[in-house]
């Protein structure tokens, strides 16, 4: 895995974590990469760990029903392909 003839896909820009109403959920949304087989979102309590991640194929968007009310969270995506993994995106804190 990753060791593709090819370019690596390019970095998610457009990174825009949005919490709901119901604050332990959260929607991600990012523009798509044309040449991304899928992408990992990592998260968690401080830029420094984001030791969380999920795993999203064939779409730019996922939604978490998981946070914890009260807590301030750090999130990043980056995309994947067969030649191998981006640069995280901008890691982004939602409070």
């Amino acid at each position: 895995f990753g060791k593709g003839e090819g370019e690596l896909p390019k970095s998610v820009e457009n990174f825009r974590p949005q919490r709901q109403q119901d604050r332990r959920d959260i929607t991600l949304t990012w523009d798509h990469i044309k040449d991304a087989q899928g992408y990992n979102i990592k998260w968690g309590i401080a830029p420094d760990k984001l030791y969380s991640s999920w795993l999203v194929y064939g779409k730019n968007e996922h939604q978490m029903k998981s946070l914890g009310r009260d807590q301030t969270y750090y999130f990043a995506v980056e995309a994947f392909n067969e030649n191998g993994i981006s640069k995280l995106s901008e890691i982004v804190e939602v409070k």
